[in-house]
């Protein structure tokens, strides 16, 4: 969904009714766009990472040290 929007056709979906309903598809698939959405979204927003690498909760501001200039999640992405 994220990368190549267009792969997912009937076979895709024929693949998945092997293991979920037509209902359950439908709340993955939601599930799977408003979190697409949430992270382009905070992207924009130039969050980091609530935690350490060693799993403390951080500051936005310790974090910004821990991991550098821009998120993880920014980097190599265009603006």
């Amino acid at each position: 969904m994220a990368t190549d929007h267009e792969a997912v056709d009937a076979a895709f979906y024929d693949r998945l009714r092997q293991f979920y309903s037509d209902e359950e598809i439908v709340e993955l698939g939601t599930f799977i766009g408003f979190n697409i959405g949430y992270h382009t979204f905070f992207g924009t927003l130039k969050f980091y990472p609530m935690f350490s690498p060693d799993g403390r909760l951080v500051s936005q501001e310790e974090s910004e040290r821990i991991y550098g200039a821009a998120p993880v999640s920014l980097k190599g992405r265009a603006a």
